[in-house]
């Protein structure tokens, strides 16, 4: 029973990462190329630990704002539209419809992704660790407090780089919506020229 619930949820994001493209589609994003470059730039704000109120703060509220975004996209429409852009394409990629909505599923895994690693990064499982296990574990290997450094600075920066580009991933899904609205624009100018003809 517990293997068929994991086996379940690896399809799932199996499918929602091949629908967004997967590593090809995040390196190549702009919207990555400007988080890399904001994080880079806020290099004063990630090298010190606070940085993590930052995300635990914003996060909670733009998450509901997401899954209300992405219930409205979902009713985006009639039936007949939503079918015309549903169904794989003739070259055997994933329709339109599901393009969108990994563009939405990755908006929204980004921001639980960066909420949960500030969490985690708030928590400081190893330097929370009882003072004697460090004491023992410092004098075993004197080298392992400048990769502990190295290792806080990194994980600053990743944590940082992820909430960054969370944020600038609700452009992307506002972009994609802004597509789609289009495309239902087209639809429903069809339609009034097939009841004028009509």
């Amino acid at each position: 029973m517990i293997k068929k619930e994991y086996v379940g949820i690896k399809k799932l994001f199996l499918r929602y990462w091949k629908s967004y493209g997967g590593v090809k589609s995040i390196l190549a994003s702009p919207y990555m190329h400007i988080s890399l470059l904001l994080t880079l730039l806020s290099y004063g704000v990630w090298l010190d630990n606070s940085w993590v109120e930052i995300p635990i703060s914003v996060l909670p509220n733009v998450i509901g704002f997401s899954l209300g975004g992405y219930a409205i996209w979902l009713a985006l429409g009639d039936d007949k539209f939503r079918s015309s852009i549903s169904g794989k394409t003739k070259t055997g990629d994933d329709s339109p419809f599901m393009k969108v909505n990994a563009a939405f599923i990755h908006f929204i895994v980004l921001q639980i992704f960066s909420l949960l690693f500030a969490l985690i990064s708030k928590s400081k499982p190893l330097s929370s660790s009882p003072i004697e296990l460090q004491k023992w574990f410092l004098e075993l290997t004197p080298w392992m407090l400048d990769f502990y450094l190295g290792l806080n600075y990194t994980t600053n920066f990743l944590g940082y780089f992820l909430f960054t580009y969370a944020i600038l991933s609700a452009l992307a899904a506002t972009m994609a919506i802004y597509r789609v609205a289009g495309w239902l624009e087209i639809y429903h100018a069809n339609k009034k020229s097939e009841k004028k003809e009509s």
